[in-house]
């Protein structure tokens, strides 16, 4: 078996050639070590086009200013790329879309990712980002992983040959963490009522954000126990979670973002397994997972139950995400749910977010058609089979009881 080539960061980077493609990590598979060559010395990506699935939070650089010409193709607005020096292509696309997209034979020519040591058996995972890498990895594409001793080493994810690396690139430096941030007292009372819903055998699925941190840490108190969990991403309070054994049933997620502590941890627990984009959120996989619960926040949802979950205030702010991946596959699944999760108002209370229409040009996330339950702190609104009228009377008895008036006299004034 031969041992691939071991190159510093700027021989790896000039194997991506001028006008390619390439597929770079996102969470914590950023290859931050080919980022810094390339910012020091821009004539190594010359017209090249990165790609990947970069987190808010998280893969916050300009990857735009890479190189001499470089265009970014992405699926979520990360603050970094919202005035960019170069080029940004927004695609919106759900996850199990891009991912199909990364699958096609000859359209990546390289993929840059971070990966933990090899074993001794010769093969080498892909730590704790299983999400799109293994697409373009699987249809082909020239493969340099980034080694990084800091990278976990799963105890079960994907893995491969070391010998399918087109070369190797030693680093050792910290991983990107997350953090949602505190809890709001909002939040919290959305992550109670959620977990009110939860009945044991459920198999959850929670978005990134606030909402799944509340979630997390409101259900080793709750008394629920033998939950599944089936997600992208898990984040640190899921230790806790473990812990208490709220998710005997186990645990099957894409990537997982948190502390450095976490990363440790996460990565030995036997009751975890990571898997690519391509099963966790196959819509054949969800909609054969008995009772299976998606819950994501969304922005803003309007009276017949359409959702903004990417802008404020007409910029950019996100992306579709996996939302409706999951959001279709809990209503496609048997006695599945799927549960859209936002604050009745934002600006210190002055706005509502659950407003009449959306307004023209906000991006519609989420049809009215995929509406399944919605959630505020004020309680539950089941729409699935309500007419147009009734779901006008109930979604507007979760907002806040400051603009239920409004949003009355809106419908009075324009028709539900």
């Amino acid at each position: 078996m031969s041992t691939p080539p071991v190159l510093t960061p700027a021989d790896a980077a000039a194997l991506l050639p001028a006008g390619g493609r390439a597929y770079v990590g996102g969470c914590t598979a950023e290859p931050r070590a080919l980022y810094r060559v390339v910012r020091s010395n821009p004539d190594l990506w010359q017209d090249v086009v990165l790609t990947g699935s970069f987190i808010p939070g998280v893969n916050d650089a300009d990857l735009s200013a890479l190189g001499r010409g470089t265009t970014v193709e992405t699926i979520f607005s990360t603050p970094g790329l919202q005035h960019p020096v170069g080029r940004v292509a927004f695609l919106p696309l759900h996850y199990s879309t891009f991912y199909h997209r990364l699958s096609r034979p000859g359209f990546i020519d390289v993929v840059y990712v971070t990966t933990p040591l090899p074993r001794a058996d010769g093969t080498v995972g892909l730590g704790l980002a299983a999400d799109f890498a293994l697409a373009p990895i699987s249809a082909g594409a020239i493969l340099v992983a980034l080694l990084n001793p800091g990278m976990p080493d799963v105890a079960n994810g994907p893995r491969f040959p070391l010998a399918r690396c087109a070369a190797l690139v030693a680093v050792d430096e910290p991983l990107p963490v997350y953090d949602a941030g505190p809890v709001d007292p909002a939040t919290a009372a959305i992550a109670r009522i959620i977990v009110s819903l939860l009945r044991p055998g459920d198999r959850l699925q929670l978005g990134l954000g606030k909402v799944q941190a509340a979630v997390l840490e409101a259900l080793p108190g709750s008394g629920l126990r033998g939950l599944g969990f089936h997600g992208g991403m898990v984040s640190t309070p899921m230790l806790g979670a473990l812990a208490a054994g709220v998710f005997s049933a186990g645990v099957t997620t894409g990537v997982a973002l948190g502390s450095a502590g976490f990363y440790d941890s996460i990565a030995r627990h036997p009751d975890l397994r990571f898997a690519p984009v391509g099963e966790t959120h196959s819509h054949a996989v969800l909609a054969s997972l008995d009772a299976f619960v998606s819950v994501n926040s969304v922005i803003e949802i309007d009276l017949d139950g359409q959702a903004n979950a990417e802008a404020i205030a007409g910029v950019q702010v996100s992306g579709h995400g996996g939302l409706v991946d999951f959001l279709r596959g809990a209503r496609a699944a048997p006695n599945g749910r799927g549960i859209l999760a936002l604050a009745s108002t934002a600006r210190g209370g002055s706005v509502s977010r659950i407003v009449h229409r959306l307004a023209e040009g906000t991006p519609v996330s989420v049809a009215r058609s995929d509406a399944d339950i919605v959630v505020t702190e004020h309680g539950v609104a089941h729409l699935g089979g309500l007419s147009l009228a009734r779901r006008a009377e109930i979604l507007t008895s979760i907002a806040d009881p400051t603009h239920r008036e409004g949003l009355r006299r809106a419908v009075a004034a324009g028709g539900a």
